[in-house]
């Protein structure tokens, strides 16, 4: 690791969260030192046994905002208001946007970098089922989605007050070392005794291991030119119903068809939407522009015989 002098600082916000934390590990594996906002002791404690500096805060400590980003030179903005299940979308965008612009104010007129996130789930499906990219047109009949999407575009416009934001747009299923959205379901189904798809689980989706995602936040905030967006993509050709389909074997349950009607009235609104989403979403750009490579097992392979097999084994034990 480098001279504590020479260090380059990052500012990263989630930085105990799933990915973020990965971020965190290998922005410090190459050698940058690491400030991460933390909300809790728990987070503290996390945050520092990663290597990095907890800074006591949330997405509303503005001034503790502006001072971190004034102080570093790379912020890598990973964490948001919004939470899976919400309905009401209005106060997580207020709260994200005036942290975006909290972060701009600390970074103004340097021209240094800051990785912004948001998800490929953000452009519409096309039509004829091939993949999108980041130029595809953006979805409008979501309101998580349409939120989203103002905070995207005000986070990458940015780039016109001397800001070198590049946005990071994650997969749906982002996966790997037994977390996120697949233990999130695997417990969910452990619970309601069945794994849930809709409409025979037909639709694509997009993934990407969560070692993949970070080294696409660094590879971002190192080459990445201002006002530009990446997905975060490393395959589109597996199915919805593959996944869980997988999931239900290491768990030894049964699956569940729902139709899209039965799921709204049955798992609500937004939940149904995201188990029924088609989404292919390219990685090319990423992969030409910022020379990434994807390098970690799938998500099928991770499923049935990677990380996840320690944890249907725990949620088995306690099920028990």
């Amino acid at each position: 690791m480098a001279d504590q002098t020479q260090q380059k600082r990052a500012f990263v916000t989630g930085g105990s969260g799933y990915v973020g934390s990965v971020v965190t590990e290998h922005a410090i594996a190459e050698g940058y030192r690491v400030y991460a906002l933390s909300r809790t002791e728990t987070s503290d404690k996390a945050i520092s046994e990663l290597g990095a500096e907890p800074v006591r805060g949330d997405l509303s400590s503005l001034d503790v905002l502006r001072d971190q980003s004034s102080k570093a030179d790379v912020v890598f903005h990973i964490a948001s208001a919004y939470g899976f299940g919400l309905t009401e979308f209005e106060t997580p965008k207020r709260i994200d946007m005036a942290a975006v612009k909290a972060i701009a104010d600390g970074l103004e007129g340097t021209n240094k970098p800051l990785v912004i996130t948001s998800g490929t789930l953000a452009v519409t499906p096309d039509p004829n089922g091939v993949e999108t990219d980041e130029t595809s047109p953006l979805a409008d009949s979501a309101s998580l989605i349409s939120s989203r999407l103002e905070v995207e575009a005000y986070g990458i416009g940015l780039a016109s007050r001397s800001i070198r934001v590049t946005g990071i747009r994650l997969a749906p299923y982002v996966y790997g070392r037994g977390g996120s959205g697949v233990k999130l379901f695997m417990g969910m189904s452990l619970k309601s005794g069945a794994i849930t798809y809709v409409d025979g689980g037909k639709n694509h989706t997009t993934i990407v291991h969560v070692d993949d995602a970070a080294k696409l936040y660094l590879l971002a905030a190192q080459k990445g030119k201002a006002g530009e967006l990446f997905n975060g993509s490393s395959a589109t050709d597996v199915t919805v119903g593959q996944i869980f389909g997988a999931m239900a074997e290491i768990l030894g349950m049964p699956v569940r068809d729902l139709a899209h009607d039965d799921a709204k009235a049955q798992l609500g609104d937004t939940l149904a939407w995201f188990l029924s989403a088609e989404n292919r979403a390219s990685g090319a750009k990423a992969r030409r522009d910022l020379g990434w490579e994807p390098k970690e097992v799938g998500i099928l392979e991770d499923i049935r015989q990677g990380s996840y097999l320690a944890v249907a084994k725990g949620l088995r034990q306690q099920s028990g």
